[in-house]
Order: structure tokens, then C-alpha cells, then sequence
């Protein structure tokens, strides 16, 4: 990924969201994926995923996000006698996260399909 893509703006490279010029450029190889599949490696084991589908940076974003949060909400709330409602409040973030790279996952296929089609007409 390169960070002088006239094609993304300087909030883009940040956003997990969007493809990357890699993802791009691999349209045909990641059209060829089953979204289905890269969702249940994704909710099983990440790292099947990351291989599966050959790309990494955007779910490295999105853990980063994670742990960011995380990190963030266990200094600010940090207190001995509410240790129960921070573990509540850190299930809840890495659900979320869990959730957001599945469908990134998913996304990152369904958008090369899209991208194919259009290129075909």
C-alpha cells in the first residue's frame, strides 16, 4: 500500500473500509473468493483468513482500532472495585471488532465482484 495514491485521500488510508490499491489491482483473484468462507475463517481463526484471502492491512486497522479502544477504555474506567463492568465493557469492544472484520472481510469480496462486474459490460 502506498500512502502517495492519487486515487485515496490522506482519511481514506486510515479508514479500514476501503480497498486498498492492492485490493484493486487483485479484483479478479479476490472476485474469485466465497465471502462465505472468508466470513467463517474470519469468525474462527483470523489468521486462516488473512492467508485465504492473501491480504492483511485493513484487519491489522481494524485490531489496531481495537486495542487502541480497549487500551483507552481500561485506562480512563480503571477502577479495582469495577473490574467486572470493565471486562463487560471489553467483551463488548472485541465483539465489535470481531464483527467489523468479518464484514470488511466480506465487504473486500462482494466489492471486487462488483468491481468485475462492471468491467465486464
Amino acid at each position: 500500500m502506498t500512502f502517495n495514491n492519487p486515487n485515496q485521500t490522506n482519511s481514506s488510508v486510515w479508514n479500514p473500509f476501503e480497498p486498498t490499491q492492492r485490493d484493486i489491482n487483485r479484483t479478479e483473484e479476490l472476485a474469485q473468493k466465497n465471502p462465505t468462507v472468508a466470513g467463517i475463517l474470519t469468525l474462527f481463526l483470523l489468521p486462516a483468513a488473512m492467508i485465504y484471502l492473501n491480504r492483511g492491512i485493513n484487519n491489522l486497522k481494524i485490531l489496531a482500532y481495537v486495542f487502541l479502544i480497549a487500551f483507552t477504555m481500561g485506562t480512563v474506567f480503571y477502577k479495582k472495585d469495577n473490574k467486572q463492568q470493565l471486562d463487560i465493557m471489553s467483551n463488548v469492544v472485541g465483539l465489535a471488532g470481531n464483527i467489523a472484520i468479518i464484514a470488511e472481510n466480506t465487504r473486500a469480496v462482494t466489492l471486487a465482484r462488483k468491481r468485475q462486474s462492471q468491467t465486464n459490460f
